[in-house]
């Protein structure tokens, strides 16, 4: 079968679909050329779902031969006897395509999700109850209402009443991350430039090329692999790795315990169950220490690890530097797989300029700004209360709650906001009724009802949106209470430590200067503007006074 011309439908209406969703949308204009039809219509839609995203399919209807089943069932629906038309010929929508589609946007809006997934395309499915697509669904087992509670549980919850020969893993299990790098939704990488380097280096060997990322959990080795794939995402790494697919995966997903008990069964197909998409580089992460865990072991890692090798895929793992220990204690062939490439906590200095690159993406996501000292006040109050934990993940998350306080003070829902909410659930569950009584006239009234609530609830938000404060500035102040409340101690005794900070940084300063800086040629200026961010009035002027004693003993 020969690939779909994608340039036929308008884009520019599927912007705030998925990827999964935009493809199914697609394939569908190219099942309907396949089939002669001169309108796109459900069912295609129907079919282009199940041809794009097989591991949703798999997770509804637990098995493949039910989705083969149904596959069948709509292509036979589907045929015309009509001969294959053109495509390139611009197929239009039918009119009830368009309410689907429409329906879709309503449940996306109902979840409160940004983005249009096939999950949403099928629920809109469902509701258009007089079309073959959805009566199928509902033959299966799958009405708007099942489809709701199937999706919005989680995966893990779906898939464990299946039995365990039907059990197929969630597509959330692989994380795609060169996809994510080029939608732009990976953090930037900040400084490891050494071991970004090594790491590409070792992928670009010939033998001993999967590298193992080894440090305390939080240090950022996700961060340097997701760092990979938007280097290669961006063109910026060597030919050898260039349009390598990189994707992530726990370790604990390809050992789960129900899978361990099936011994015949192979690293390969539990891979082929969990994507169907061709994996260039796979993060594997916390392999060392479930390797070394009593649990399982490291034979079974070594065995994951050569069928991956067969299958052609390189392994970057991740772990800790006891899980390390352990594994070569247990035995020597899991770590000849891998060449080590340490990460290292960062300094306080190096965390300072992390939390700093990725400030801009917090400020953007709780709609704050990170005032003067902010940064700094996380990472050192961080290591005094949270010392248990390692930098920069320590301070990124008292930055991150801190941004959630203030975005939680500002964002409260009106009272009439809620009041509209309420009545679209009431509705919602007038509609699931209806639906159930198979009683089409009310359902189409009470959906006509939840689109005018819904205008109403946007329109309030636009409105409190608009009348809203200007963006909350955070302080030291709000870093103190965040970290006052995850530590469990006084905020004075938080404050008390900052202070004992500065007074230190003072000291230091103040010997700097007195130990011969030139103040003629005006050296001491970048030293003391470093100093100066986030100073207060009184340090200001202490820093002062020690200026003028400085100048005083150098005329001496």
């Amino acid at each position: 079968m020969t690939h779909p011309v994608r340039a036929i439908l308008p884009t520019g209406m599927f912007e705030h679909y998925t990827e999964a969703a935009r493809k199914s949308v697609f394939w569908s204009r190219y099942e309907a050329s396949q089939f002669g039809s001169p309108e796109i219509e459900i069912e295609h839609l129907l079919l282009g779902i199940l041809h794009m995203d097989t591991l949703l399919a798999l997770r509804l209807l637990r098995s493949f031969e039910k989705t083969q089943s149904v596959t069948k069932q709509i292509e036979k629906h589907c045929q015309t006897g009509k001969s294959i038309s053109s495509t390139s010929l611009d197929l239009p929508l039918t009119l009830s395509l368009k309410r689907v589609l429409a329906y879709a946007a309503e449940e996306a809006e109902r979840l409160n999700q940004r983005h249009i997934g096939t999950e949403h395309l099928l629920i809109g499915i469902s509701r258009e109850e007089t079309s073959f697509a959805a009566e199928t669904l509902r033959e299966n087992g799958l009405t708007s209402s099942a489809l709701r509670e199937a999706l919005t549980r989680p995966a893990a919850a779906s898939t464990a009443s299946a039995r365990p020969s039907e059990a197929v893993p969630s597509s959330e299990v692989v994380r795609n991350l060169s996809s994510a790098a080029r939608d732009g939704m990976l953090s930037p990488l900040i400084g490891r430039t050494r071991e970004m380097e090594r790491l590409i280096h070792i992928l670009s060997r010939r033998t001993r090329n999967n590298p193992v990322l080894v440090g305390e959990p939080g240090v950022g080795k996700t961060a340097i692999v997701e760092g990979l794939a938007q280097r290669i995402a961006d063109g910026e790494v060597p030919f050898i790795l260039a349009e390598r697919p990189v994707f992530a995966i726990d370790a604990s997903s390809l050992v789960a315990p129900s899978r361990r008990a099936r011994s015949g069964e192979r690293p390969e197909t539990l891979l082929s169950q969990i994507t169907t998409q061709p994996i260039g580089v796979l993060c594997v992460e916390g392999l060392l220490d479930l390797a070394a865990s009593p649990g399982w072991g490291a034979v079974e890692a070594t065995h994951v690890l050569e069928g991956l090798s067969r299958m052609g895929i390189q392994t970057i793992a991740t772990g800790t530097p006891a899980g390390l220990r352990h594994a070569i204690e247990r035995t020597g062939a899991l770590v000849r797989h891998f060449e080590v490439v340490e990460v290292a906590p960062p300094t306080e200095e190096e965390a300072v300029a992390i939390l700093s690159g990725l400030k801009e993406q917090y400020e953007r996501f709780h709609g704050v700004v990170f005032g003067d000292g902010v940064i700094e006040a996380a990472v050192y109050a961080s290591g005094r209360f949270l010392a248990h934990r390692y930098l920069p993940d320590r301070a990124i998350d008292l930055i991150d709650e801190a941004g959630a306080r203030a975005k939680v003070r500002q964002q409260s829902e009106t009272r009439e906001e809620t009041e509209v909410r309420n009545r679209i659930r009431e509705i919602a569950r007038k509609i699931e009724n209806a639906t159930a009584k198979r009683d089409v006239d009310k359902s189409r009234e009470y959906q006509a009802q939840e689109r005018e609530e819904r205008e109403n609830l946007h329109r309030l938000r636009v409105e409190r949106e608009r009348s809203a404060r200007p963006a909350s500035v955070i302080t030291p102040s709000d870093i103190e209470e965040a970290v006052a409340e995850r530590a469990g101690v006084p905020i004075s005794a938080v404050q008390d430590v900052l202070q004992q900070k500065k007074g230190k940084e003072l000291q230091v300063v103040t010997q700097e200067l007195a130990a011969g800086i030139s103040v003629d040629r005006c050296e001491w200026l970048p030293f003391l503007a470093a100093y100066l961010v986030g100073c207060s009035a009184e340090e200001a002027e202490s820093l002062a006074r020690a200026i003028k004693e400085a100048r005083r003993k150098q005329t001496l």
